[in-house]
């Protein structure tokens, strides 16, 4: 199960492949359209590099891939999620690549359940908990799990 359970409130939901995904809105600091990305050497491949916003050099992750699934075609324009996170005890920005980013829905706490236990799977730690919103089920990401000492970078220590 996830760090924490999600609370009830407004989520900007978005999707990776097939499936549909929430961060809180209040954690979002911008979605940028297809920003140029620019590859950073020997750093971990869901890194998929940096890029600029607002003259601060952001890094950039693919989620498919930090959470074992297949990388996200650059050629298919996808967004980048800005996140404000909390990374060893400090707040900094991370990207996070999306295929698509839908809408900001609000959801209460009696539409939310637990995270299912995933076993051995690395990406139960990053959920917080299920949602439905109508007839679609959103997986809501704990984004400092996802992004925690050992699963990410800084852009201070990719460049």
């Amino acid at each position: 199960m996830g760090a924490m359970k999600a609370a009830a409130g407004r989520y900007l939901t978005f999707s990776l492949g097939t499936e549909v995904y929430a961060v809180p809105v209040e954690r979002v600091e911008v979605v940028l359209e297809t920003p140029v990305i620019t590859r950073v050497p020997n750093v971990a491949v869901h890194m998929r590099g940096v890029t600029n916003h607002r003259g601060s050099v952001i890094p950039v992750v693919d989620p498919r891939l930090r959470f074992g699934g297949t990388s996200i075609a650059m050629d298919s324009s996808p967004s980048v999620i800005v996140l404000q996170i909390e990374y060893e005890g400090e707040d900094v920005m991370v990207g996070m690549l999306a295929d698509s980013v839908s809408e900001v829905v609000d959801i209460a706490a009696d539409a939310i359940g637990p995270a299912p236990a995933l076993g051995a799977r690395t990406s139960g730690d990053f959920v917080s908990g299920v949602a439905r919103s109508g007839s679609t089920f959103l997986v809501m990401l704990d984004v400092d799990a996802a992004f925690a000492q050992g699963k990410a970078q800084t852009a201070s220590s990719i460049v």
